[in-house]
C-alpha cells in the first residue's frame, strides 16, 4: 500500500535553460538561467558546469527501484517542495519494516530520504536511515545506513544510487542491538554537556571568543533534563535529546533548511570521540 502525501503536479514540472546577457544585451556563454517554464519564473542562474537533476528523475528512480526490490508494500511516500520548487525533500517511511523500540510507545521505522534541488543550494542526496515516531514531529537517528551525495557539477547516476539506498534497508534490520545497548549505558551530565560543546554547540569561527554556542548548549541541555527524566541518565536519553532537538525546527524561519543541517551536525555528533567514549 502506498500513501502519497504530495500531488505530483507540486514537484513534476517543466524546466528549461535560457540564455544570460548582462546589462548591454551581450550573452553570457559560461551562464544559464534555469526557467520554470509553466510560470517563467528563474530557479537559478548557473554555470555551464551544472548538471541538471530534475526532481522528476530523482522521485522515479528512487520509487522504481524500491518497487523492483519489493522489500515492502506498505509505505507512505512524502515530497514536499519549497521556494517555488526550487528545492525538494523526498521521504518513505515504510510502515512494515520496523524494530521493536525498548521503551513503551516508541517505534523504530526504515526512512529513505532523498533531496534535490533546482537553485543549487542543496545538493542531489539519496539516504537510507532509521526512524523513529515518538512524536508527531517525528524524530530521527544520524545513524545513516547508505548514502549518496552528489553536487550538481558532477556526473551521477541516479538510478544506482538509488537502488544504493534500497539495499541499505536490509542492513538497518540488523541493528536492533544497537538501540538496546544504548538503552542500558549511563551517562553523566557532564558527558553530556561535553558532548554538546564538542559537536552540536562547537562554534568554528576564529572571531568567536567562545568555543561553542552558550544559548544553543543551554536549549539542549534542557532537553536533555526533560528526556533523563522520564528514561534515566542513559545513553538512550542523550540519542532522544539530540534527535528531538535536530527535528522539532517549525518555529523556525527556515525549518527545512534547519532540519537538514542539524541532522547533518547529528551524523558527526554520533560518530564524534566523545559519543564514542560513553559507550
Amino acid at each position: 500500500m502506498l500513501d502519497s502525501l504530495t500531488t505530483e503536479t507540486t514537484w513534476n514540472f517543466p524546466v528549461s535553460f535560457e540564455p544570460v546577457f548582462d546589462e548591454r544585451g551581450k550573452e553570457l556563454p559560461k551562464l544559464r538561467n534555469l526557467i520554470r517554464t509553466d510560470t517563467n519564473e528563474s530557479l537559478g542562474v548557473h554555470k555551464s558546469k551544472y548538471q541538471l537533476i530534475t526532481h522528476d528523475t530523482a522521485y522515479n528512480a528512487l520509487m522504481e527501484s524500491i518497487q523492483d526490490a519489493n522489500i515492502s508494500e506498505d509505505y507512505t511516500v512524502n515530497t514536499h517542495v519549497i521556494d517555488n520548487g526550487a528545492k525538494m525533500r523526498m521521504e518513505i517511511l515504510f510502515n512494515d519494516i520496523s524494530i521493536p523500540d525498548p521503551e513503551v510507545g516508541d517505534y523504530i521505522k526504515a526512512r529513505v530520504q532523498g533531496y534535490n534541488s533546482y537553485d543549487g543550494s542543496w545538493a542531489f542526496q539519496q539516504m537510507t536511515e532509521a526512524f523513529r515516531l515518538w512524536c508527531l514531529n517525528g524524530c530521527t537517528t544520524a545513524d545513516t545506513v547508505a548514502k549518496t551525495w552528489a553536487k550538481h557539477t558532477t556526473n551521477v547516476d541516479v538510478q544506482s544510487s538509488a537502488q544504493k539506498i534500497v539495499d541499505g534497508i536490509e542492513m538497518f534490520q540488523n541493528n536492533k542491538g544497537v538501540w538496546e545497548i544504548y538503552r542500558k549505558t549511563p551517562v553523566t551530565t557532564e558527558q553530556a554537556e561535553n558532548l554538546f560543546k564538542k559537536t552540536v554547540c562547537n562554534v568554528k569561527h576564529k572571531a568567536s571568543h567562545e568555543k561553542f554556542n552558550d544559548k544553543q548548549l543551554q536549549n539542549i541541555i534542557g532537553g536533555f533534563d526533560n528526556e533523563r527524566s522520564h528514561l534515566g541518565n542513559t545513553q538512550w536519553a542523550l540519542y532522544n535529546c539530540l534527535t528531538s532537538w535536530a527535528t522539532h525546527t517549525d518555529g523556525l524561519r527556515s525549518p527545512e533548511n534547519v532540519k537538514r543541517q542539524r541532522e547533518s551536525q547529528l551524523v558527526k555528533a554520533f560518530n564524534s570521540k566523545e559519543w564514542l567514549e560513553i559507550a
